[in-house]
């Protein structure tokens, strides 16, 4: 998520950010909320099942779930929660000057994160990463950074190691922002719900931090996925 759209919540969730428009859930969903297909490959952290962790995370959706607008979001599964590391490619990168670097351009995923597999084999990453939650956002994006600034700059620093690796650099590598995802929005909201959303997202941030003051995120995994309902380790 883009540093920037954050800084501009308010702006970005009634549409008139300039820029970064509000597409109707960036093109991985219908306007009903059913996933469209959207192949890739990604470096992510998955949320252990059954942990702590999970279950509040699962708590912080339901209540999201109870509170948002209706029609405005559609809610992933449980078992789809993650932070991502470090974005590689998909079908919207394809014929971009974002597509690794040697790597022949096809939409046979499972083949390219094979590739990139390769590329990063001997780089080891730790065991866990230590970060907090930051902010709440737009009613379905949990906002991390690393707990203290050396947590931050060994998470940095492994994005600046995959990047060189894999030969990926976009745009927004610098100004990128950690979070988890717990839903995509559908639509444009109206002043109204964005007064009422801001002021629940301080009260949710306050109850989430007071149990997670420090959110430890396991050892990355290379994925491939062909919706945004499920990350499968390669």
């Amino acid at each position: 998520m883009e540093k920037y759209v954050i800084e501009n919540e308010e702006i970005f969730l009634k549409g008139e950010l300039k820029g970064n428009p509000l597409k109707d859930a960036e093109n991985k969903f219908d306007n009903s909320g059913k996933p469209l297909p959207f192949p890739g490959c990604t470096i992510i952290c998955k949320i252990p099942i059954k942990s702590d962790l999970f279950y509040e995370i699962k708590l912080l959706q339901s209540k999201y779930r109870d509170f948002n607008p209706d029609n405005a979001y559609t809610y992933l599964p449980h078992t789809s929660f993650h932070m991502t590391l470090f974005d590689c490619c998909n079908v919207n990168t394809l014929n971009t000057q974002y597509w690794p670097k040697n790597i022949a351009k096809e939409n046979n995923f499972k083949k390219i994160s094979n590739v990139l597999s390769n590329r990063i084999k001997d780089l080891k990453f730790p065991e866990k990463f230590n970060l907090k939650l930051k902010k709440l956002f737009g009613g379905y994006s949990m906002i991390l950074e690393g707990n203290t600034k050396k947590d931050e700059k060994i998470i940095r620093d492994y994005r600046n190691k995959l990047s060189t690796l894999l030969g990926i650099r976009f745009e927004n590598h610098e100004t990128y922002s950690f979070h988890i995802t717990l839903a995509y929005i559908l639509r444009k909201l109206k002043d109204d719900e964005i007064k009422k959303l801001i002021k629940v997202n301080c009260s949710l941030l306050e109850g989430f931090v007071k149990k997670f003051p420090i959110i430890q995120i396991q050892k990355p995994e290379l994925c491939t996925f062909e919706n945004m309902y499920e990350y499968k380790s390669t």
